[in-house]
């Protein structure tokens, strides 16, 4: 539906920043539960799964690039939390912030 298409440009648009669901259904014109579930039933996922999996996807690009550290790597990638981050990265990317390196053989 548009409301789902329109929540994944937000989010897309908007991952290093603190996201609230709630700011986003109001946004969108829809009650938080009705949102929710749309969300997951046309994506698969819940809404904070998608973020924490944008935000991870990110954050390895980043940490690939070798130009941040995994603190500011995670602060950049809109976690406000670094154990946070690094239980949602491991979870996701299956590996560590940390055993993210760049690859610096070429």
């Amino acid at each position: 539906t548009k409301m789902v298409k329109e929540a994944i440009k937000y989010i897309q648009m908007h991952y290093n920043e603190a996201i609230s669901i709630d700011n986003m259904a109001k946004k969108l014109g829809f009650s938080k539960y009705y949102f929710c579930h749309t969300f997951k039933e046309i994506t698969g996922y819940t809404v904070i799964y998608y973020i924490n999996y944008l935000r991870c996807k990110n954050a390895e690009i980043i940490l690939l690039g070798g130009n941040y550290n995994v603190s500011e790597t995670a602060h950049l990638c809109g976690f406000e939390n670094l154990s946070y981050f690094t239980k949602q990265y491991k979870k996701y990317m299956g590996v560590t912030p940390s055993n993210t390196k760049p690859d610096n053989s070429y």
